[in-house]
Parts: structure tokens; C-alpha cells; sequence
């Protein structure tokens, strides 16, 4: 498929491959028939790329399909190479031409889309045993004292050579990253191992250290990837095999492989290829970030390597400057539509996963290499995802995954997380969260059980969902249970009543910034004191 793609967006190496033909077969021509001969045979060739027709240039994702490369390969083999005794000369095979293709396959051309587009697998030709259980990397020469992990199991280098890399690597996002000490700035690619037959062999991924900048970076030379992947059956012994099992903190239960593998496996189920570079900007399997890499300005034209994109807006404001009044204080409070706009507006093929796999992104890389850009990017989008109260019946496969994202960020962070909790990012940000959390659920129980009968199960599993997480935040202290009161009066402990109101809860009042404003109406309904011109 990917060759395909490559082939349909590109018409430029089609003319390529021609004109290196055209080179070629003048130079036959010229050693047997002459200069004549030859000029035949580049009017061949013009003939055959002006019957191919020229396609646009989409963007990197691919969002049309044009010609099939078998229909581009039936037009250029539609003119053959006849020979006689006294010319060559380029005739037509076939009549048929590129644009009498209707369709691919059963599907009306046009019609299909590739949403999550992953490069064939290129194997480096090896076929070593150990490549059936998995991919391989390769990182030797760590030097003593430098912190190397992947996924959320590090590892303190403290002899040398005792360290060269991970294999058994199962299908799926992973992270490998590393610093000079446990508090240097940490460097890391994110990695995605692709799923593969039994008959196929794992893809052997080598990256270096740089002892100069003292960080994880790419193997750029060529002899060193070649003298690396012939050489792995000296050193496969040293390999570390994938397991998470470790991970924990050290007064966490343990563990056990399967269980760890799985919960990684949920931290990371909405991360895509396609994501990863839409955020870094880099090709496959070469998704680098650092401790120090920020989000991109929003006037930054061209792209930095240390500037990350994220798909979800930086900006605050979640109303439209169109709407007005009640409407504008509804999209305030309530930021259902503006999660939707996102959605519909800049997700790749309105693919609602790109706003879950970037929340997972941000706190898996807030977290492992320390990068404040991704937890603070983190923190806010979560704030305004927990006000969306209208996606629980609306959306509600996308909002269960959401809190199903939470759910295992938060036991991550409570067992594994030893240099801290995301939740310390902000001074404010524990208190503000579960603040949202019991306004949140008072608003998913009032629209549950409005809907009754018509309950959907898809619905119902959002309440599920949330349950779940609410049971496991008492680890923490965290009540959610009951309607919050915003206002009213309260009797103290000698029998006083008062009137007492509760400042956590001001934002569900219509106060402040979008609150409605009350103007006064005349006979004809138009407002006092309105000049109009």
C-alpha cells in the first residue's frame, strides 16, 4: 500500500524511470543504427509520459487516491521496442489508456483512504532467529553513569558493556530514551514495532550515543548500520529482553510481565504513526523529542526540529466569536462544541483518536524525559475535555476512551513514577482536577438517567467507565460522590444557619466573563437606549 501511495502522489519518478530508459535505449540505438535511431526512441519515450496524466500534489497524508501503479505500469507497457531490419521504432501494445480505469478493485476510484498509513516493513535482509520473537535496537557503547530506558523501565549503566540493546520488542508504540545521570536532560525516539506474520522476521533498529552532546541520537552513517546488523550474533546474548516487569517503583506490588506489557499497551492505544509525525515533524521511526523541545508558536511558518505541533489549540477560549449571549456562555461552560470543532476541523479524517493518542503522548513524554511543554499541554487539555459534558451522549466511544486514558495515566502515575506525579506540575492542578471531576459527574448521572429507556450501550459504558476510575481515586483521597451545592444555607455545629456559598463551583454559575448580560426591552423589543444609525 505504501508503494502504491508513493507511486500515485509522485508522478515526477515515473518520468524519472522513463527518462533513464530514454537514455538507455538512445545509447543502444546509437551503437547499431545511429543518431536517427536514437531520436526515434526519445519520441517514444515523450510519447509515453505525455499519455500518463498528471496528478496534484496532495499532502503527506495522502487524502486522495489517484491511479493504481498497475494502470501506470499498463500505460508505460502499452508501447514496446519492435524491431527490423531497417528501424526500431516505440509502438502501441495496447489502446487502452490510464483514464479508462474506473476503478480499484471493487471501490469507485476516489473513494478510498489510507487513515493511518504504516511503511512495508524493510527488512534489513537479515534472517537472524532471534528476529521471529520481535523487533531488535541496537544502542552500544553507553558509558557508566548515563540512564537508559524504554518504555517505563530504566536502567542505570554500571559496568561498561553492560548494555546493547533490547529485543523480543512487541507490536506497538515504545519509547526508548537515555541521559548522561538520573537528573540530566533526556533525549528519546519514539518507535513503532509493526505487527508480522509467522513467517517474517522482526526489523533491527540501530541507534547511537553521543558521547559529545552526552544524548541518544540518530546512527547516521551507513557503514555503522551495516557493520552493526551483520554483527548482531557477537553481541545478542547482551541484548535485554523486552520486560516491564521491573518498572515499579520500590514500594509498589509487584508486577508481572504480562500485566505490565498490557498496561503499556493501554497507555499507548490511540498513539499512531501518522500522529507521531504529524507532532514531530520527522519521518517513520525516527521520532526524536528531548527534555528541552517546546510547542510550536502559532506564527512559526516552516517547521524546527525542537518544536513539537500539537493537534489540540493552545488557546483558552473554547466559544466561537460568533455566537452571542446565552450561546457563548453555553460554549464556555459547557466545551463540547469546541472538542467537536477540533475533531471535524483539524484531526486527520475527523479521526477523534488523534486528541486520546495526544494526550497519551504528552504525559507518556512529560514524564519519561521530563519535557514541561507536553505536561503542561497535557493538563490543558484534559481541563477542557472534563467540561465537554454534552460528548457523553453525543460522542460517547470517543469519551470513554478518553477516561479509560486518564484512568491508566493516573495508576502509572501512583506506581511508577517515582521522580513525581504530573499532578505536581501545576500548584493548583490536583484541586482544580478533582474539582472538575465532581462537577463532571454530576452532569454525565443528570444526562444518564434523563435518557432513560433510550439509554444507549455505548452510553452506558461511558458511566461504567468513569465508575471505575472513581472507585481507584479514593487511593487518593478523592470523594466524588453526591451533587455538589453551589449555594445555600448551612447549620453549624451550635445550630446557626447561614447563608454560604461555594467558591470551587463559581464557574457553573453565569458569572464573570461570559455571563449572560441582562439588558432592559422596549415596546417594540429592542433594547433601551440602543443607538441606531
Amino acid at each position: 500500500m505504501q508503494n502504491q501511495i508513493s507511486i500515485q502522489r509522485s508522478p515526477s519518478a515515473v518520468k524519472d524511470q522513463a527518462t533513464a530508459l530514454s537514455r538507455k535505449l538512445s545509447i543502444k540505438s546509437n551503437d547499431s543504427h545511429g543518431s536517427n535511431d536514437a531520436n526515434q526512441g526519445h519520441l517514444g519515450i515523450a510519447s509515453v509520459l505525455s499519455s500518463i496524466p498528471q496528478v496534484d500534489e496532495r499532502t503527506e497524508r495522502g487524502r486522495s487516491v489517484g491511479d493504481s501503479p498497475s494502470s501506470i505500469v499498463e500505460a508505460t507497457n502499452a508501447f514496446t521496442l519492435s524491431k527490423s531490419s531497417s528501424e526500431r521504432s516505440l509502438k502501441s501494445a495496447s489502446g487502452k489508456s490510464v483514464r479508462s480505469i474506473h476503478a480499484v478493485g471493487t471501490c469507485p476510484l476516489g473513494t478510498l483512504r489510507v487513515h493511518s498509513p504504516s511503511p512495508t516493513r524493510a527488512p534489513s535482509g537479515e534472517t537472524y532467529e532471534c528476529l521471529k520473537s520481535g523487533d531488535i535496537v541496537i544502542v552500544r557503547d553507553i558509558p557508566v553513569g548515563s540512564l537508559f530506558g524504554y518504555d517505563t523501565r530504566s536502567l542505570e549503566i554500571t559496568r561498561k558493556g553492560q548494555f546493547e540493546g533490547i529485543k523480543n520488542i512487541p507490536p506497538g508504540a515504545h519509547f526508548i530514551w537515555g541521559g548522561s545521570s538520573k537528573s540530566s536532560l533526556r533525549n528519546g525516539f519514539w518507535l513503532m514495532s509493526m505487527k508480522k506474520a509467522s513467517d517474517q522476521y522482526g526489523e533491527i533498529i540501530v541507534k547511537r550515543w553521543d558521547s559529545y552532546g552526552e544524548i541518544l541520537a540518530e546512527e547516521v552513517s551507513a557503514a555503522e548500520l551495516r557493520i552493526q546488523t551483520k554483527s548482531l550474533p557477537e553481541f545478542e546474548d547482551k541484548l535485554q529482553s523486552y520486560d516491564l516487569s521491573s518498572s515499579r517503583g520500590s514500594d509498589s506490588p509487584a508486577v508481572d510481565h504480562a500485566t505490565a506489557a498490557d498496561q503499556w499497551q493501554q497507555l499507548t492505544s490511540c498513539m499512531k504513526g501518522a500522529l507521531l509525525t504529524r507532532i514531530t515533524g520527522q519521518k517513520w521511526n525516527h521520532w526524536q523529542v528531548s527534555s528541552t523541545h517546546d510547542v510550536k508558536p502559532e506564527d512559526m511558518i516552516t517547521r524546527s526540529d525542537e518544536v513539537l505541533g500539537f493537534i489540540f489549540p493552545k488557546a483558552d477560549r473554547t466559544f466561537s466569536m460568533a455566537s452571542r449571549g446565552r450561546d457563548r456562555t453555553e460554549q464556555a461552560m459547557d466545551t463540547s462544541s469546541h472538542v467537536k470543532a477540533i475533531i471535524s476541523g483539524i484531526c486527520t479524517y475527523e479521526d477523534s483518536d488523534e486528541i486520546i493518542g495526544e494526550i497519551q503522548f504528552c504525559y507518556l513524554t512529560g514524564m519519561l524525559i521530563g519535557n514541561a511543554a507536553c505536561m503542561e499541554h497535557w493538563a490543558h487539555v484534559v481541563k477542557i475535555m472534563l467540561k465537554a459534558y454534552r460528548l457523553v451522549l453525543e460522542l460517547p466511544v470517543f469519551y470513554c476512551k478518553f477516561i479509560k486514558a486518564i484512568h491508566a495515566e493516573f495508576m502509572l502515575d501512583e506506581a511508577a513514577m517515582s521522580g513525581g506525579s504530573i499532578l505536581d506540575y501545576e500548584p493548583d492542578l490536583r484541586n482544580e482536577l478533582k474539582t472538575l471531576l465532581i462537577t463532571f459527574k454530576s452532569r454525565m448521572n443528570e444526562q444518564l438517567l434523563a435518557q432513560g429507556s433510550d439509554l444507549t450501550e455505548q452510553q452506558s459504558a461511558v458511566g461504567k467507565a468513569f465508575e471505575a476510575l472513581e472507585s481507584w481515586l479514593w487511593k487518593w483521597s478523592w470523594d466524588l460522590r453526591g451533587n455538589y451545592v453551589r449555594s445555600g444555607k448551612i447549620q453549624l455545629e451550635d445550630g446557626e444557619m447561614i447563608d454560604a456559598e461555594l467558591k470551587d463551583f463559581e464557574a457553573e454559575d453565569e458569572r464573570g466573563e461570559f455571563r449572560p448580560v441582562m439588558v432592559e426591552l422596549d415596546e417594540d423589543g429592542r433594547e433601551k437606549g440602543l443607538i441606531t444609525f
